[in-house]
């Protein structure tokens, strides 16, 4: 990571401007190109300097990475370091101590070489294994003295791949932020000068330490550990004063691998000892945000809990906090993006900004100055793909800042609409229906069916990682969502009304979702596939089996083919979850426990499991099937498709198999032609197997 330090010299080389996008082998009837949606976003995760007159923000251009620093009032911008793309690097973060000071976070795509403590850069190799490796800095913010804030190779005992975390950035520290590392003994906490690099210790945990939460002066008041020899995890706690650490919950197998949140700090209070913390208290049913005194162990208020949705971290931060810790509102999702805030006054300037963007798009709330006086707004929704904004609030003005995809026409781009559904039990139901441009009252559309991965996920209004659905809607193809039972972000008792209903239940949400939509008359039932990512590739597979008497073909990105199979594989310790719970494999490892409960016991369900893997039962599927997998994949491991590739090809069906070269679960910015691939190639799968999506202008029905 050596040539990391030499990020200050950015100013001395000239800067290559944006790649211009271009129509791409694989579109069909005009439409979007595909360049529009894989790479990275030209503009990303900028930051507003204390005083609002500062922002900064990392821009791509062709030598990659460019961290800029905008001067509002001038409109001055100053390119000051870069990450380059030949390297692998990119910048991931960037963030304001003062208007003159600032902290970035730059990450580089490795090779596993040997043992773990030798690495090089990605070569292009495929047998090999990738980590990616982050270092912190600060700089000025015309980029000088650039400072390195922890360099594990000053030890000659810590591996090269170590990656330091910001825990706090003091805020109302100036000169300091509060770095977790690991060091020889365990992880602890380094507050660090960011204008000399010299640290010292603030906390010592053990080797089971995984996290630290710190309150409003930047004392530790929370810590997760690692328990029952990596088969679980605790919190603790420990208020201003106090000497020793007290357990606050265990989670044991499956309870600590689920992906909902039942206890999770988020950052200190204005109440020294007090945190405000994602939880589910007993006897609730979704996560909400609440006040949690690290003395006492009390909840002493909830801030926001919603019946029938959780409060999540996911895309934009659930609470909203200012420097001093004191709450400013908090935001989440239900079937849209919501946002509250505890000043009226505060309320009514949101409101106003979400008028200016389009009741059709999310408005996240990106910072805010310290006197409120100016705003850093983005706005996403189907037909934006992320737009920022600056609000004044002396002045109610709102200026565009920037566009992460400026070579997108709106109006080549999809609408969505929620629909309601009711299962086959009568559970009330929902999802997505985007409806390519012009097709808003259109009939008999050709529709793909696109479940999501997790399977505790869940689909976002607006939002979709890689832009899959809005791609094949712009390509004149209806792309329905569902939220089926067994996916997250709707309470407990949802997620497990999908435990161990593989391929039954969970199934059934799918295909109910699709007949709603096609008896509503919008889709055509003799022009349906289903196409998914992870479990959605799962389902897409288990659907040729048992659903191939209403979808015409099926395309399985990272699925899960054969279940017994991918039991044996996590108890083995293979996989990355086992390895970042700690829980090393075997029957008693987190992820084997989790995985045990939801899909099925080995040895108790093995005839069920059978009868919902795909891969066991190819020779009942009628219909085309198309596999994509990365072969890098720690996930859902590439020898999932494999499998069933190879069960098609013994069954004698029709199968098209298609590899992503260095690729882990999904292909990321970096691996642009990765994503170029699965675009293009579904597209080309639905064209084949469906015809022709919608164009504008055509009749009806056509």
């Amino acid at each position: 990571m050596r040539h990391l330090k030499m990020l200050g010299l950015a100013l001395a080389i000239g800067l290559a401007g944006s790649v211009a996008t271009a129509q791409a082998p694989g579109t069909v009837r005009g439409g979007v190109p595909v360049e529009a949606f894989v790479g990275y976003n030209q503009f990303r995760a900028p930051a507003l300097s204390p005083t609002g007159k500062y922002i900064a923000g990392i821009r791509r251009e062709a030598v990659g990475d460019v961290l800029v620093v905008i001067d509002w009032e001038t409109k001055r911008v100053l390119p000051i370091q870069y990450a380059r793309a030949d390297q692998l690097l990119e910048i991931n973060f960037v963030d304001w101590k003062d208007d003159n000071r600032l902290i970035f976070g730059v990450s580089q795509r490795v090779e596993v070489v040997g043992t773990t403590s030798s690495i090089r850069r990605q070569k292009g190799a495929v047998d090999n294994s990738f980590l990616t490796v982050s270092r912190v800095y600060a700089s000025n913010a015309d980029g000088s003295n650039l400072v390195l804030l922890f360099d594990p190779g000053n030890d000659p005992d810590l591996p090269r791949e170590i990656s330091p975390s910001i825990t706090d950035r003091l805020p109302l520290d100036p000169n300091h932020v509060i770095l977790r590392a690991p060091s020889i003994t365990g992880t602890q906490l380094l507050k660090i000068n960011i204008s000399t690099g010299r640290s010292s210790v603030v906390e010592r945990g053990s080797r089971e330490t995984g996290d630290f939460t710190t309150d409003v002066n930047g004392k530790a008041v929370l810590r997760q550990e690692l328990v029952a020899g990596g088969r679980g995890f605790a919190w603790q706690r420990r208020g201003p004063g106090q000497s020793g650490w007290t357990e606050i919950a265990r989670y044991i197998g499956a309870s600590g691998a689920n992906s909902g949140v039942d206890f999770d700090g988020i950052r200190g209070t204005a109440t020294p000892g007090q945190v405000y913390a994602l939880a589910r208290p007993p006897g609730k049913d979704t996560t909400g945000i609440y006040v949690y005194d690290t003395s006492t162990g009390q909840y002493v208020r909830e801030i926001l809990s919603v019946p029938g949705f959780d409060v999540t971290d996911e895309v934009s931060s659930a609470a909203l906090v200012e420097n001093n810790g004191s709450l400013l509102g908090v935001c989440y999702w239900d079937r849209r993006f919501k946002c509250r805030f505890e000043d009226a006054a505060v309320q009514r300037q949101y409101n106003g900004i979400q008028q200016f963007v389009g009741a059709e798009n999310n408005l996240l709330l990106v910072d805010i100055s310290e006197d409120r006086s100016r705003w850093l707004v983005q706005s996403k929704g189907p037909r934006d793909l992320g737009t920022y904004y600056v609000y004044n609030a002396a002045t109610r003005s709102v200026d565009a800042l920037a566009e992460q995809r400026p070579n997108i026409d709106p109006a080549q781009l999809p609408m969505v609409k929620i629909v309601d559904y009711a299962s086959r039990d009568g559970t009330p139901l929902w999802g997505y229906l985007w409806l390519p441009p012009g097709a808003e009252n259109a009939r008999n559309l050709p529709l793909i069916v696109h479940p999501h991965g997790g399977p505790e996920g869940r689909d976002l209004y607006g939002y979709a990682a890689g832009g899959w659905p809005q791609y094949w809607a712009a390509h004149g193809y209806a792309v329905f969502q569902p939220n089926f039972r067994g996916g997250g972000g709707f309470g407990r008792e949802f997620v497990k009304a999908g435990w161990r209903q593989w391929g039954q239940r969970m199934q059934q949400d799918v295909r109910d979702g699709a007949e709603a939509v096609i008896a509503s008359g919008v889709a055509d039932r003799n022009r349906v596939c289903i196409a998914g990512w992870s479990y959605g590739g799962y389902t897409t597979m288990t659907a040729a089996v048992v659903d191939n008497d209403l979808y015409k073909c099926a395309s399985a990105g990272a699925g899960v083919s054969d279940l017994l199979d991918m039991l044996q594989w996590v108890r083995s310790g293979d996989g990355d979850r086992d390895v970042a719970d700690g829980g090393g494999g075997g029957a008693q490892g987190m992820s084997y426990k989790y995985w045990s409960t939801a899909i099925g016991s080995a040895s108790d369900d093995r005839e069920m499991l059978i009868r919902y893997s795909a891969a066991r039962n190819a020779d009942k599927i009628t219909i085309p099937l198309q596999l994509i997998h990365g072969d890098e994949d720690e996930t859902v491991p590439y020898q999932q498709s494999t499998l069933m590739r190879d069960a098609m090809i013994r069954a004698g069906k029709q199968v098209e198999f298609i590899t992503l070269p260095d690729t882990a679960h999904s292909p990321p910015p970096l691996l642009a032609d990765q994503q170029r691939t699965v675009l293009v190639r579904t597209l080309a799968f639905f064209n084949q197997h469906l015809g022709p999506g919608y164009s504008a202008g055509q009749p009806s029905g056509q």
